[in-house]
């Protein structure tokens, strides 16, 4: 059984696409990153972020009133597996924090837009096309939605990094292929490092 399989059931479009809004806004990340804002800024708010969403972490599972708080508010979003697990929101701004920190600007910048735009692609065109056919909601990756999230990548790592056609084609393809495959590492940390220690490489 695929990883995707075991989250069942599948959350509806219109909750995965509230879901997904958290990587997309982050897409302002890669934008002013390209645009030369200082790292400094970035590594201190998203390690800001990340020492919240541990804090976060950490209450709902010492506090069964904060946790059922957290159920409240969140419960309708969240896939079955992190209800008792890190969820993809913290493992998000963990690897974009990373990525920042650890990586050269390019790079980074290469790997926070393929964290924030392109593997939401992946998710909200899948289902999309499932829905336009009359479909139930995937368990699996789709073609179309591996589609998006490399020309999606590939779009954002050209213009913002700049990389070279062939070298965001490549970034833009690891990416997708992490993507896609059912691995048990989460995909908001997955893809954000494909991505950038490919650039890296290439830079």
């Amino acid at each position: 059984m695929t990883r995707r399989a075991k989250d069942s059931p599948s959350l509806p479009l219109r909750r995965e696409a509230v879901r997904k809004a958290l990587h997309l806004s982050l897409v302002a990340l890669p934008v002013l990153y390209s645009r030369g804002v200082a790292r400094d800024v970035l590594v201190l708010s998203l390690g800001g972020g990340v020492l919240l969403a541990l804090a976060v972490e950490s209450a709902r599972r010492a506090s069964p009133h904060i946790g059922a708080g957290f159920e409240r508010a969140f419960g309708t979003l969240l896939r079955e597996r992190e209800r008792a697990a890190v969820t993809g929101a913290t493992w998000l701004l963990a690897a974009c924090f990373a990525a920042v920190l650890a990586l050269p600007r390019e790079a980074a910048v290469a790997a926070l837009w393929c964290a924030a735009a392109g593997d939401p692609a992946a998710t909200l065109v899948g289902r999309a096309t499932a829905a336009l056919r009359g479909a139930a909601a995937p368990l699996t990756k789709t073609p179309a939605g591996s589609a998006a999230c490399f020309i999606t990548s590939l779009a954002g790592t050209w213009a913002l990094a700049p990389f070279p056609l062939t070298a965001a084609a490549l970034i833009a393809l690891l990416a997708t292929l992490v993507e896609r495959l059912p691995l048990s590492l989460d995909d908001n940390l997955r893809v954000p490092a494909a991505a950038g220690v490919t650039a890296w490489l290439l830079s």
